[in-house]
């Protein structure tokens, strides 16, 4: 059987409220936008597709090692920003400003899975949270608030990640949380 696996930043929950409380006052309820739920929200630090369960095992263990040596991660959001498709934007995220441990631990993650079989990605890594995903064109001006929003939320530490199964459906994903590890 394969199964959709990718692996995770997990994000403190007061951290979460925070950021829906922030979402919310900002811009209501718009049938063109589908919002991530607080239980959706993340930084993924690799995809890793879809994989056969044999390697399940194989993969928790590589994350438990990992985690062993990996202390934990302090993050500063930044900024708001925008991917686009096509030129029309797509997806609203919140990025987080460089931390080496984060890079780090993102880098280790690409190696150690090299040997499992998975490639290594060489994207740009930009730490982010997807906030929403824009459905239809609509009116942009309500978008730009969110890219010229001071926001007000203060440096904060995580310190667990987790192998996150997504299956996909007609209304999106639905994520499975498979097992998450404290960073020391």
């Amino acid at each position: 059987m394969m199964n959709r696996l990718f692996i995770a930043l997990d994000l403190p929950d007061d951290i979460l409220d925070d950021i829906v409380e922030l979402r919310d006052r900002i811009y209501s309820v718009d049938k063109n936008v589908r919002w991530e739920p607080k239980n959706k929200l993340h930084i993924t630090l690799k995809f890793l597709g879809d994989v056969s369960s044999d390697l399940t095992g194989s993969i928790l263990l590589n994350l438990k090692e990992l985690t062993e040596s990996y202390s934990k991660i302090l993050l500063i959001p930044g900024k708001f920003g925008l991917f686009y498709r096509y030129k029309l934007p797509k997806i609203l995220w919140l990025g987080f400003k460089f931390d080496n441990n984060l890079f780090n631990l993102r880098n280790k993650i690409n190696l150690s899975f090299k040997y499992l079989g998975f490639e290594i990605d060489e994207k740009k890594f930009h730490p982010h949270i997807t906030l929403l995903r824009i459905k239809e064109s609509y009116d942009l001006n309500k978008i730009k608030q969110f890219l010229s929003y001071d926001l007000q939320i203060n440096e904060f530490t995580c310190n667990q990640i987790s192998l996150i199964k997504s299956e996909l459906n007609r209304n999106g994903s639905v994520y499975t949380n498979i097992k998450s590890f404290n960073l020391k």
